[in-house]
């Protein structure tokens, strides 16, 4: 039996902008999946998807890459609970809003 607080892990392309989840499975041809880990895509890696698209934009370990899978491989990660831009503590928002009080 599953446990409904269980994270069930989705393709990377899934992640909203700035949300993050940890690496659990690449899949596809060997030759793609070597190269994944060549560029520090591994299983156990954080992932924060900064811009989705069929083209991608990721950070990984400090690093921003572009990433276009196609069919030619797959990352899965579980998502980060509390990440993205409505984690708690998350003051960006309140610190770049344009509203002033009153006088």
């Amino acid at each position: 039996m599953i446990s409904p607080t269980a994270v069930v892990p989705v393709p990377v392309e899934y992640l909203s902008p700035e949300c993050e989840g940890i690496v659990v499975e690449l899949a596809g041809e060997e030759p793609n999946i070597h190269r994944l880990e060549e560029m520090g895509i591994r299983c156990g890696c954080r992932i924060r998807m900064l811009c989705p698209g069929e083209t991608c934009l990721l950070a990984i370990e400090g690093k921003k890459m572009c990433l276009r899978l196609g069919g030619s491989a797959e990352i899965f990660v579980c998502p980060v609970a509390n990440s993205g831009p409505d984690a708690a503590g998350d003051t960006a928002a309140i610190r770049d809003s344009k509203v002033r009080a009153p006088k």
